[in-house]
C-alpha cells in the first residue's frame, strides 16, 4: 500500500513510516473503497509498531444487526488474507508490524468493529 519515496539518510525507519502515513493520508484520503466503506486515514504508531487504518462504515453496512459472530469472523479472515497477499506490505512485515483496522459507524459515530493482526498471524 505504501511506497517509500526518497528521504533523508538520517531519517529513522519509524520516522519514515510516520511521514509516509501522513503523506498517504493527505494524498489518498478520504478514499471510497466501496459503497459502504470509506478509508479516512492511516496512522503510524510506535507501540505496537504498525499502522492503524481508520474507516467509516455507511449505508446498508452501517447496521449493528450485521455484526454476527460468523460475519465478523469472515470479515476478519478477509482482512488477514489481504495482508498475507499484499506484496506492498513486505517491508513492514519484515519489521513485525501490527496492522489494525478500525471501523466507525457513520450514523452513530461509535466503533463499529476493529481487528488487529500481528506478525504471529500473517
Amino acid at each position: 500500500m505504501l511506497v517509500f519515496a526518497g528521504s533523508s539518510c538520517t531519517e529513522s525507519f519509524s520516522d519514515r513510516c510516520r511521514r509516509e502515513a501522513e503523506e498517504f493520508t493527505a494524498r489518498q484520503c478520504p478514499r471510497l473503497l466501496s459503497e459502504t466503506i470509506i478509508l479516512d486515514s492511516m496512522v503510524y504508531v510506535d507501540e505496537p509498531q504498525g499502522f492503524i487504518y481508520y474507516h467509516t462504515v455507511q449505508g446498508e453496512l452501517d447496521n449493528d444487526s450485521l455484526l454476527t459472530p460468523e460475519r465478523l469472523a469472515d470479515f476478519r479472515e478477509t482482512l488477514l488474507q489481504s495482508i498475507r497477499k499484499d506484496l506492498g506490505l513486505k517491508r513492514y512485515k519484515e519489521h513485525n508490524f501490527t496492522f489494525t483496522y478500525h471501523y466507525i459507524s457513520a450514523s452513530k459515530g461509535t466503533t463499529f468493529t476493529e481487528a488487529s493482526f500481528g506478525p504471529d498471524e500473517y
